[in-house]
């Protein structure tokens, strides 16, 4: 198997999401398990946290359920700059937290390095998300580049649990 080098490259899925609340508290729904288990993740597709580790060199292992579907996922933390970063590699991955094929009849990346930053001002946090396949072969990266507009909309249903999760949050203190 051919792979690219581990540099995330500038093709990719870049989303831009404005919040109307401090990025301390948007940074804050990813820093804790309870917090992250609330709205991460498809609707309609609860997920559990196995082990949240939010720290660099940690680990965030999870199980979504739903649609008559149980799906494993795990975060690997590489950078941590409150409140203004988080780099991570996503990947599935089986029960017990090795990553693994991807759960859908394609050859998606295995692994997919993340960027988050945030950015306040006036009150209203910018949320962007940069994703990159590393570990990649060409066949894998070209399907996770064709497959940007859905991955967007999925992303716009989770960042809408987050709005919800925020304004929840805001509204109880």
């Amino acid at each position: 198997m051919t792979t690219t080098n581990q540099t995330p490259k500038l093709e990719g899925l870049k989303i831009v999401r404005k919040f109307k609340a401090p990025k301390s508290l948007v940074f804050a729904a990813f820093s804790t398990a309870e917090a992250f288990a609330e709205w991460w993740g498809p609707a309609g597709m609860p997920i559990t946290v196995v082990e949240f580790e939010f720290t660099q060199g940690g680990k965030l292992h999870y199980k979504m359920e739903g649609n008559g579907q149980t799906m494993w996922g795990v975060f690997k933390y590489h950078n941590i700059m409150s409140p203004d970063l988080i780099e991570f590699v996503n990947s599935f991955s089986d029960e017990a937290g090795n990553i693994c094929r991807p759960p859908f009849p394609m050859e998606f990346p295995y692994e997919i390095y993340n960027q988050l930053t945030f950015q306040e001002n006036a009150g209203i946090t910018t949320l962007t998300l940069s994703s990159h396949p590393i570990n990649a072969t060409a066949e894998q990266e070209a399907i996770f580049n064709s497959m940007n507009s859905n991955m967007s909309q999925g992303f716009e249903g989770t960042f809408n649990q987050l709005e919800a999760y925020l304004s929840k949050i805001q509204q109880l203190s």
